[in-house]
């Protein structure tokens, strides 16, 4: 298996036609050692990097969107914790949870997994960053690991948005991120370990979430995916020519035709669905669909395809005073938005503060062994 074989990946667009056969389609490729022994970090680090490198604007396009990527994980975090902080104090989540059979849960979790990695292709491709914790076997068969991997993914504090997400532990990413950011020069380097770690996150919390409101009987909590108008350039003749072949090798002329199809058709279907959030960090408001658009900044759309929305002239203001001002119309490196002002916790007055009840069973966790501490500023 090669750095090209993420062209062969199940695809987004086959998660909900089919979700038994993209699962399967999917362990099969986590069972590769490349995935699943102590290369896998490195393997994915290498595919998101060679992303940057080898499609022209990508890197430009990743760091303009980056601070929504990163403030939106935050956002949904927090509202994952306070869900299922709710759901213990009051559904008695975990002896429902591990009262359920084997069964009952794979299915809450496979429709999570497959409802989530089907609104876009980097939150389905992030599923390889996940192989220690997004097995489905191990989830299914012991309801206390999936109860245990909810916990090390929850905040410990909902009374705020936090500026940075809680990372999920794990060995072989606890080792391999400090020593790559260590090792890390270029804007696409920077970028490409700071992207990767946060939808690894992204996607665990995601899942977490969605599986929980699934099996109480509740609606799906909203997925707020980035809104662009920036269209990277193609990539180059050769190097498409390349990965048609791959796809040819893997599935033959006839399933490889009919997979590239479904990846247009499902890419166009995911797109034309986003809708836009505000870009003011304090803030995260999403466009209704069918609702009013949301104001765009013009300098930075007009000189760089940037989409910097905002959903008011006061979140407009409160960001430009805040960090807009620095950085509008203006070509981004890693360390700008790495070093941009943090939204100030205690002036965060649009947070409610979670029920007393949820405050008790919170105090009563050891949540610090879920954390990674990593010195790169995500």
């Amino acid at each position: 298996m090669t750095e090209d074989a993420y062209r062969a990946i199940p695809l987004a667009g086959e998660a909900l036609i089919d979700p038994e056969k993209w699962d399967r389609e999917w362990e099969t490729m986590l069972r590769s050692p490349h995935l699943s022994g102590p290369n896998g970090p490195p393997f994915c680090f290498k595919h998101i990097l060679t992303q940057h490198r080898t499609r022209p604007g990508y890197t430009a396009h990743g760091l303009a969107a980056y601070p929504t990527l990163l403030s939106s994980t935050c956002a949904m975090q927090r509202n994952m914790t306070q869900d299922a902080l709710s759901y213990i104090a009051s559904q008695n989540l975990d002896e429902q949870w591990m009262d359920a059979s084997p069964d009952e849960r794979r299915k809450h979790i496979l429709g999570a997994m497959a409802s989530v990695c089907s609104k876009a292709r980097n939150l389905n491709e992030a599923r390889a960053y996940c192989v220690p914790e997004l097995r489905l076997s191990r989830l299914r068969l012991n309801g206390k690991i999936f109860l245990d991997l909810l916990r090390s993914a929850m905040i410990d504090d909902i009374t705020y948005i936090p500026n940075k997400p809680r990372y999920i532990s794990h060995s072989m990413w606890d080792s391999f991120a400090p020593e790559q950011e260590a090792r890390n020069t270029t804007d696409e380097e920077k970028l490409a370990l700071a992207e990767l770690m946060v939808l690894r996150t992204k996607l665990i919390c995601y899942v977490l979430h969605f599986t929980l409101r699934s099996f109480l009987g509740l609606e799906p909590p909203p997925l707020q995916l980035i809104k662009t108008d920036h269209k990277p350039e193609k990539i180059d003749p050769d190097t498409k020519a390349m990965h048609e072949t791959i796809q040819k090798h893997a599935f033959g002329p006839e399933e490889a035709k009919k997979r590239r199809q479904l990846e247009v058709s499902s890419a166009k279907a995911r797109i034309s669905q986003r809708l836009g959030s505000c870009s003011y960090m304090g803030c995260h408001q999403m466009e209704v669909e069918g609702g009013r658009k949301f104001s765009r900044c013009g300098a930075c759309f007009v000189k760089l395809e940037r989409q910097v929305l905002y959903c008011s002239q006061k979140c407009q203001k409160a960001d430009w005073k805040l960090r807009h001002k620095a950085v509008c119309g203006k070509p981004l490196t890693f360390d700008d938005i790495s070093t941009l002002p943090e939204h100030p916790a205690n002036k965060r007055g649009d947070v409610s503060k979670p029920e007393k009840p949820a405050d008790n069973f919170f105090a009563n966790w050891d949540l610090e062994s879920g954390v990674i501490s990593l010195k790169f500023p995500l």
